[in-house]
């Protein structure tokens, strides 16, 4: 029988109280690649151009390196750098990681809520 919980589960990381990546950033990559637009990826993402420029720029500050790139091809595209898609890759992969393991360490608690809260 199928569990009426769901895992979820959040990673990021940070310094102090500055995010440097998260899902959201990682999101914000991918919108990019697909893209070509910060522009665009914000508002697949129901995000302003301000607000997700200030993210891009922040981590890229902390960081210390350009995470994208604008071509020099017209009409001029942004892209990511090879670096931004090693940490999108990287994060992506421990994202996951934590996932499974997360999923199976939660079936010893879907145990104990068996029988609790309201019958739908």
């Amino acid at each position: 029988m199928k569990s009426k919980y769901d895992v979820g589960l959040s990673v990021w990381l940070h310094t102090g109280s500055e995010t440097i990546f998260c899902q959201g950033r990682a999101l914000l990559l991918e919108g990019i690649e697909e893209h070509g637009s910060l522009r665009q990826a914000a508002k697949s993402l129901g995000m302003s151009y301000r607000a997700a420029w200030g993210k891009l720029k922040k981590t890229q500050d902390i960081l210390g390196i350009d995470l994208v790139v604008l071509s020099g091809e017209q009409p001029r595209r942004y892209e990511l750098t090879s670096r931004a898609r090693e940490i999108l890759n990287a994060f992506n992969s421990w994202r996951n990681r934590m996932k499974t393991i997360a999923g199976k360490e939660a079936r010893e608690l879907q145990e104990l809520f068996k029988g609790a809260g309201p019958e739908k």
